[in-house]
């Protein structure tokens, strides 16, 4: 059982059971960390963002195509939101996937869709110029320079994407870059093999929807640590804080105990917390080595709080010692 830490009990650092403590800690499992175990490229220390999420989870949970789209990040948001659109045109439905999984960082630099037929995507966007090169079971489709969306994307509302595509028979893949879509075609290793994200898989539990964001791209700062993740459960929301010294991981634990009190307020917006959140429980751990501080919450309201807190921005200032 998970040794929780509550707000109102003195600052304490732990060797958690689910979070950590020991040499020898068993590999995550489940729908996360099965997607990190595909996606590839250069993420130690936890310098690749990930956004994540299974529609049918969703669903399941309640959770609406807002919150499906706000966890894979901006751009990757807007192919979600378009998806009435994308599916009148090109038969091409994003929330039909079995599991939506972005790279990037601030911002998303390449979405991968498992499960939806893309075959008459992946036509349009030959027609308007795209070059295309197939092997091993996987249709390459360039269009345009880095970074451009093609007409076919960019008239059905989608930003960013769809310069460098691919198109297998079990997914489409939409990106920025060569490099992105390398990354979501598993290349160049695998995310779960590196401990950072072993450590936030296993820190973020059984959450429906996730976002990970390198802490250096959440308001181009330094804040001491390397990763931050955040996901939503079925009845709460956790935010995990990774990386860093032990010495860190203790002042952002005194720092959210403080920033989520019930008299406390959004950095942003000056709403109280009591009014955004309730039942708040902070703890310590590490997983690896990677040490970590694991916030829990209750959402009173909307769910999405610590999604949001990455939006509007404040998220940098919650972590920080005041």
């Amino acid at each position: 059982m998970r040794i929780v830490l509550g707000i109102a009990l003195t600052a304490l650092s732990l060797s958690l059971p689910a979070c950590g403590g020991g040499s020898e800690q068993p590999r995550p499992s489940g729908p996360l960390a099965d997607a990190l175990a595909e996606i590839g490229g250069g993420g130690e220390h936890g310098s690749l963002g990930v956004g994540w999420t299974e529609p049918r989870l969703a669903r399941q949970a309640g959770l609406g195509s807002r919150l499906v789209a706000v966890a894979l990040g901006p751009n990757a948001e807007s192919v979600i939101e378009a998806a009435p659109e994308l599916r009148r045109r090109f038969g091409f439905d994003p929330l039909a996937a079995r599991r939506l999984v972005s790279v990037g960082g601030s911002y998303a630099f390449g979405l991968r869709l498992e499960g939806v037929d893309g075959s008459g995507l992946r036509d349009a966007l030959v027609q308007s110029g795209g070059q295309v090169k197939m092997g091993d079971g996987v249709d390459v489709v360039d269009v345009g320079g880095y970074a451009q969306v093609p007409d076919p994307l960019l008239g059905s509302g989608v930003l960013g994407l769809g310069a460098r595509d691919a198109f297998g028979p079990r997914f489409t893949l939409l990106a920025i870059s060569e490099n992105a879509r390398a990354s979501l075609l598993g290349r160049n290793g695998h995310l779960l093999d590196q401990p950072i994200y072993r450590a936030a898989a296993d820190c973020l539990g059984e959450v429906i929807a996730a976002r990970m964001v390198p802490d250096k791209l959440l308001l181009s700062v330094e804040t001491g640590v390397e990763l931050v993740a955040v996901g939503v459960e079925r009845e709460r929301e956790v935010l995990c804080v990774l990386g860093g010294t032990e010495e860190r991981s203790r002042q952002v634990a005194v720092a959210l105990r403080g920033s989520l009190a019930p008299g406390a307020r959004d950095p942003r917006t000056g709403e109280q917390m009591s009014g955004l959140v309730a039942g708040v429980q902070v703890e310590t751990g590490s997983y690896d080595d990677v040490q970590l501080v694991r916030a829990e919450v209750t959402p009173v309201g909307r769910r999405g709080f610590f999604f949001g807190t990455i939006a509007r921005g404040s998220l940098v200032q919650l972590i920080r010692t005041r």
